[in-house]
């Protein structure tokens, strides 16, 4: 344990989470630097400990911030010999791996939210890690609908984006997102079967990515960094080093730059030094193949530069991205701040210019006659005229878990369109997203029309808000089988996965003038070179709420893409001329 700070440091064994007095208590010795360490002979696996502080004329009480597992209160440590948590099988799957990053069709979902409603689990695997392996069919009006793993396999996603897993306070009953960690290298024991088990937690975690990976499906997770649940004398990072782990003012009040009430200070050496530990943690011991860092924004650019080298030693092809804002304090790592770090940044300008605002009822490109157009165009190019050195930096997105639902936004931004009217217009945003240049983002269940009747904060909302609505799906199985189109178009076509800016500028060509009207945006990919089939690819997005006529350059073109009907299949073959329907994309084939 690391307190410089402390003038003696002992450890505390219990025997259970209720015991008040240690039945074991083992001074620490100091060896330097700060560090404080002692060895203890038996076989303590599964044995609670706290360690105390005499540092500031106080003593202090507190779990070990780098604990593997945790007790149901979160107020001790357990320890764990991970050989005998491991799943039967653990390490002979190997992970899924990707050439590029744009290879990568990400699709966001939380644990509970994915499973809680399917009626084909049972009871006890509804919400839970293990619940995410399941290949569910219930009964719908009309055809059966398929669920969870099956959903995810039909859908053709390469990576599942789990909100944050990592431990948090609050009973089983509480429902929550979990962007308050209490423990970062401990996994949530609330999605176990058994949500007062933190061992368990870590068996049947594993077994989730083992089985994931098994059906070639990546696992990325969403880590917070940037900020803890709890704060001075309720944190054991302050226990441990009193105001060292986090921001404070010049008069020692506690920074909010994460707009929850603290900011983790990464730009201190053992800070850094933590979180690059722990993500190595996760990388090697949990095999995990990528991270989502919540509010990027708030870290230092030389921090994120070092753990993104830590981790890429460990395993090249991670897939890394993260939000390039904060909570309300400076951004510190904004758009532009990842150039040439292997990373890629979430692209607010393309997704607000695609929507509209987020919460409000303006209207975007897919939405209505309104919509920035140059942003559009610098996100069907991989932003590389924006902010990106490469398409590989950009996360290409029209929904996440936070704000409304895009078909929540319809509905405040189009009061008056029919239900038809926002399925076409559900699928053309889709469309523009999967079919332009960078790393493809999909909000779970945005595939069939997601909605949370409206509440853009949905957090703590509970089950009815968040749940994964199955039969909605069969409802709108036209919406899913559209969007299952566009990621199977996607991933058969390298030219829609192009990873260097180069190749973009060679290939993307803007057609202006093949349409009488500005907000039909035309451009062709000329693809002969980079591995397709298909030599020359035309792709046309209709903005305007009117029927266009585009003219199409000399020869025939297949067209694989309509208003409809997305894929690889044929639709027709169409010369001179093509009629694109109001706001819907169309994509042809030479």
């Amino acid at each position: 344990m690391w307190s410089p700070v402390s003038e003696s440091v002992d450890l505390l064994l219990f025997g259970h989470a209720e015991q008040s007095t240690p039945m074991s208590v083992t001074p620490l010795e100091h060896a330097g630097r700060g560090v404080w360490e002692a060895t203890v002979e038996g076989d303590l696996h599964g044995v609670l400990y706290a360690y105390r502080y005499d540092s500031y004329g106080e003593q202090r009480l507190a779990p070990d911030i780098h604990a593997f597992a945790a007790s149901p209160r979160v107020d001790r440590s357990i320890v764990v010999d991970f050989d005998r948590v491991e799943p039967p099988g653990w390490g002979t799957i190997e992970p899924p791996r990707l050439a590029t990053p744009t290879d990568e069709v990400i699709y966001e979902i939380h644990v509970r939210d994915f499973t809680i409603a399917d009626t084909s689990l049972a009871d006890e695997r509804r919400g839970t890690y293990l619940g995410l392996l399941h290949e569910g069919e219930i009964a719908a009006s009309g055809d059966a609908v398929r669920t969870g793993l099956a959903h995810l396999l039909d859908l053709g996603v390469t990576a599942v984006h789990l909100l944050p897993i990592h431990d948090y306070p609050g009973p089983p009953e509480q429902y929550n997102w979990g962007y308050w960690t209490s423990f970062f290298n401990t996994p949530e024991a609330n999605y176990a079967t058994d949500p007062f088990d933190s061992l368990r937690a870590i068996t049947e975690l594993k077994r989730a990515i083992a089985g994931l990976h098994e059906r070639g499906i990546r696992v990325i997770l969403d880590v917070v960094y940037n900020h803890t649940s709890s704060s001075f004398e309720w944190s054991p990072f302050f226990q441990s080093v009193p105001y060292y782990y986090f921001r404070t003012t010049i008069d020692g009040r506690l920074r909010n730059d994460a707009g929850v009430g603290n900011a983790i200070a990464d730009e201190r050496p053992m800070v850094r030094k933590f979180v690059g530990d722990s993500l190595e943690f996760w990388t090697r011991q949990y095999r995990v193949d990528g991270y989502r860092f919540d509010l990027i924004g708030t870290h230092q650019p030389q921090s994120v530069a070092r753990w993104i080298d830590r981790v890429r030693d460990v395993r090249p092809d991670l897939t890394i991205y993260g939000e390039p804002w904060t909570g309300g304090g400076p951004v510190y790592f904004g758009k532009g701040a990842q150039r040439g770090l292997g990373l890629a940044v979430f692209n607010d300008h393309f997704r607000n210019a695609i929507r509209g605002d987020l919460d409000g009822s303006a209207q975007g490109f897919a939405s209505g006659p309104l919509g920035d157009i140059a942003s559009i165009r610098n996100g069907i190019a991989g932003a590389i005229d924006d902010f990106t050195d490469d398409p590989t930096e950009t996360i290409n997105y029209v929904s996440a878990h936070d704000n409304l639902t895009f078909w929540d936004k319809l509905v405040r931004s189009n009061p008056g369109a029919s239900d038809s009217d926002k399925r076409r217009m559900q699928k053309f945003a889709h469309a523009i997203m999967l079919t332009s240049q960078g790393i493809a983002f999909v909000h779970g269940g945005a595939d069939f029309a997601r909605t949370k009747n409206g509440n853009h904060n949905s957090y703590n909302a509970g089950d009815e808000i968040n749940k994964f609505d199955w039969p909605r799906k069969q409802a709108y199985r036209e919406v899913f089988d559209y969007v299952a189109g566009l990621i199977e178009l996607r991933r058969a076509q390298p030219a829609f996965r192009m990873d260097t800016r180069d190749d973009v500028r060679r290939r993307v060509r803007f057609l202006d003038g093949l349409a009488d009207d500005e907000r039909v945006v035309a451009y062709s990919i000329e693809s002969d070179t980079i591995g397709t089939a298909w030599p020359r690819i035309l792709v046309a997005h209709n903005g305007s709420p009117d029927r266009r006529s585009l003219r199409l350059p000399p020869g025939e073109w297949i067209q694989v893409v309509d208003h409809e009907r997305a894929g690889v299949e044929p639709i027709g073959v169409r010369t001179g001329s093509a009629e694109l329907e109001p706001l819907s994309s169309a994509v042809f084939r030479r």
